[in-house]
């Protein structure tokens, strides 16, 4: 493994031991993808530091149970937004006649 991908991969696991973000977060803040910090976490990091990976074990552990809380809350905001979009939208159309 090249220093760099090791480097990475302690940097990555740090992040989300002190900040909790989710994987997703984390990606976009590393310029990486979603399956690259998946991968770095769960199967470089043990190999490199197995103290950090078990709390960063526990932390991805406790973002799956809530990824159903998550995912309503997102589909929450989204259609929360487009019914505001579209309430604006038609305050123009009609400002318009």
């Amino acid at each position: 493994m090249h220093d760099y991908i090791k480097e990475r991969t302690i940097k990555i696991g740090r992040c989300i031991v002190e900040t909790r973000h989710t994987v997703r977060a984390i990606a976009k803040q590393f310029g990486v993808s979603k399956s690259t910090v998946h991968k770095d976490l769960t199967e470089r990091l043990p190999d490199i530091n197995p103290e950090l990976a078990n709390q960063v074990k526990t932390i991805l552990e406790y973002h799956k149970s809530i990824r159903h809380l998550r995912g309503g809350e997102a589909t929450k905001i989204k259609y929360k937004k487009s019914r505001n979009y579209k309430k604006n939208s038609d305050l123009l159309v009609s400002s318009k006649s």
